[in-house]
């Protein structure tokens, strides 16, 4: 999924963290709120099923919600990101002409440091970073492409829970 553009600011977030959805992040003013426009699903799938779900808004192309749905492998490691723009990205949406639902399945770990957590692609090289908002980073290749995610800045009652729920399930 490439990125098209780019709006010049952090986006409002609101963040979920559950036991049995383990992270949702909601970017509501990505919406668009007067037109009845579809939505298009971008799904990450690795090998062990951890899942990881981003949706665009078919009219604003750009992304409403993003949702770690299951987390079934896990390790402890460090990633360093260095720096970064905070921007909106508009999403270019013509790979969702065929269908609303696009599903990656490739080769990714899911790896934690403390309160951080994030996954990229194995195959792809991180080229840039853009921070989305308070809790969502995207990791982007040369080609605009969206290789990987990071969740950060949780609270600690959150980050416990966290670790509830990736306990259970791994």
């Amino acid at each position: 999924m490439k990125i098209k553009s780019y709006e010049d600011k952090l986006v409002k977030d609101d963040i979920e963290v559950d036991y049995y959805v383990p992270i949702t992040v909601s970017f509501s003013e990505n919406d668009d709120k007067y037109s009845l426009g579809e939505f298009y699903y971008y799904r990450f799938v690795n090998e062990h099923e951890s899942f990881v779900e981003i949706k665009i808004n078919s009219v604003t192309q750009k992304i409403v919600e993003v949702v770690f749905t299951s987390i079934n492998d896990i390790e402890d490691s460090n990633l360093f990101i260095g720096e970064y723009a905070e921007k909106n990205p508009v999403i270019q949406t013509d790979i969702f002409d065929e269908n609303s639902i696009i599903t990656k399945e490739s080769g990714f770990k899911i790896s934690r440091e403390h309160k951080k957590i994030y996954f990229k692609l194995d195959e792809e090289k991180i080229d840039s970073v853009v921070k989305m908002s308070n809790h969502v980073f995207l990791f982007l290749n040369e080609d605009s492409e969206i290789i990987g995610l990071e969740f950060s800045s949780f609270s600690d009652n959150e980050w416990a829970e966290l670790n509830e729920s990736i306990k259970s399930t791994t």
